[in-house]
């Protein structure tokens, strides 16, 4: 939803501006004069700014940097009665998308306004995103990097959906990492681990002989975030009371550590996970519904494993390359079979199943340099055999009057050529293209290596 905020004393102007910018279906705010602008401007998040020179209480476009400059970092464009070419010189040297005149038609405002938009738009989905330990270059993954780029300029909440082990907690710390708090805390809250007894001593601390044990004054995570980002880890899980405590702290940013006197305040920009779908936990009223309001400014959904596996050949690179340099053993590589065999797996576990599945078969086979089936988890295995064995089954069930499968010959030479072409495209990945390095792995000679990658055109480094 693009927000667009009006800053503007002529009531005329503010209702046409109004209508105009709803109509174009986007959310609008309007106000009177230049503190009340500067002052929403801080607490909201808005995508362009109309300001207008002459205010009552000041000059617009003295103001103007101070919008620019907001997290937000919204498009602003300069409105007035008074065309003056020095006011307009200044406007668009200053950063000012545009300078128009009031007198302007509603087409030529809704014009510069569709413009501005479209400009921020891909100025938004250029931004460079540091992305540690995000893997894969799918269009629906980078679809997710780039709406987190966009959230992590923002101040607001943001929800992170998604199953467990698909990376809520790197999509959490690439937020905080790409926000302006990036050298400020970034503060876990286990909400799973939290347990109501403790909740309000582990959140907001607790001074000294508040309680039987308590010898010292320790803050609380809420405390420890200031300035930084607080991250509320599968958040459904914690419970009512707790809940209705933090929704205070969370409406002004203030607290009450146990055994204090005082109220503490804490500017920290909230962030939470969760696996579960708090919606439907609002409607069997195990989640309050004003906070799930006031969490989910911003919504970041993440796909299943299951929805972008052509993100799997960089991902389980990432993981045998870490893993074996972290157990100081040579880069191993994976036999074609074994890699179909990670293709057709349904991944319930998602990406954290993929690093455990690759790290077990390491374990089990420390001294090999390439892994093949039989060094996969028992459980999978077993999962694996179950699957093969219900396709002979469909095979001995095979319903008479199917077209025939053809001569063997053409099938076999089919299957061979297609495995071919899996296991020189892996390896030629996974060596980034040096021939050397393939040549050692596969063990074939030079002439033999070279001709099979030429028969299934695949490119070498020069």
């Amino acid at each position: 939803m693009i927000r667009v905020l009006i800053v503007d004393d002529e009531e005329v102007i503010c209702m046409m501006l109004t209508e105009l910018v709803r109509s174009a279906g986007h959310e609008v705010r309007a106000v009177q004069t230049l503190a009340k602008g500067l002052d929403l401007a801080r607490q909201e998040d808005f995508d362009l700014v109309y300001l207008d020179v002459a205010l009552p209480d000041g000059n617009g476009l003295n103001a103007l940097s101070h919008f620019m400059n907001m997290e937000s970092n919204p498009e602003v464009i300069i409105i007035t009665g008074a065309s003056d070419p020095n006011g307009a010189d200044l406007a668009i040297r200053s950063g000012a998308w545009d300078y128009i005149d009031k007198g302007q038609t509603p087409l030529e405002i809704r014009h510069s306004l569709r413009q501005a938009l479209e400009y921020r738009d891909k100025k938004m989905n250029l931004l460079p995103a540091k992305r540690d330990r995000i893997v894969g270059s799918s269009s629906k993954l980078t679809q997710c990097i780039q709406f987190m780029a966009k959230a992590a300029k923002s101040s607001a909440n943001v929800l992170i959906y998604g199953e467990t082990g698909v990376g809520k907690d790197l999509f959490a710390h690439a937020l905080h990492d790409n926000s302006s708090r990036a050298n400020r805390p970034f503060v876990v809250v286990d909400c799973a681990a939290l347990q109501e007894s403790i909740a309000g001593s582990e959140l907001y601390g607790h001074r000294k002989g508040s309680f039987s044990g308590a010898t010292e004054t320790v803050p609380g995570l809420v405390q420890q975030a200031h300035g930084g980002t607080l991250f509320l880890d599968e958040i459904g899980e914690l419970d009512l009371q707790t809940q209705k405590k933090f929704l205070r702290v969370l409406e002004n940013r203030t607290f009450r550590s146990l055994g204090g006197s005082h109220e503490q305040h804490s500017d920290f920009r909230l962030v939470c996970a969760s696996n579960r779908d708090l919606m439907a936990m609002v409607a069997n009223g195990l989640f309050r519904e004003d906070l799930l309001f006031r969490v989910r400014a911003i919504t970041l959904e993440l796909p299943p494993l299951r929805e972008h596996r052509q993100d799997l050949p960089e991902l389980v690179d990432y993981f045998l390359v870490r893993i074996c340099r972290g157990n100081r053993l040579p880069i191993k590589s994976l036999s074609p079979d074994l890699m179909q065999i990670l293709r057709e797996h349904s991944w319930p576990g998602n990406v954290r199943e993929l690093s455990q599945v690759i790290e077990s078969m390491v374990a089990a086979a420390p001294a090999e340099h390439v892994l093949t089936p039989r060094h996969l988890p028992t459980d999978m295995r077993a999962l694996f055999a179950r699957s093969k064995a219900a396709g002979y089954e469909n095979v001995a069930t095979f319903a008479p009057g199917h077209t025939a499968p053809g001569p063997w010959k053409a099938f076999h030479d089919k299957a061979l050529t297609t495995a071919e072409k899996t296991y020189f495209s892996d390896l030629m990945r996974f060596c980034s293209g040096d021939f050397q390095q393939a040549k050692a792995i596969s063990g074939l000679s030079q002439a033999r290596l070279y001709s099979l990658l030429k028969k299934h055109g695949l490119r070498t480094k020069r």
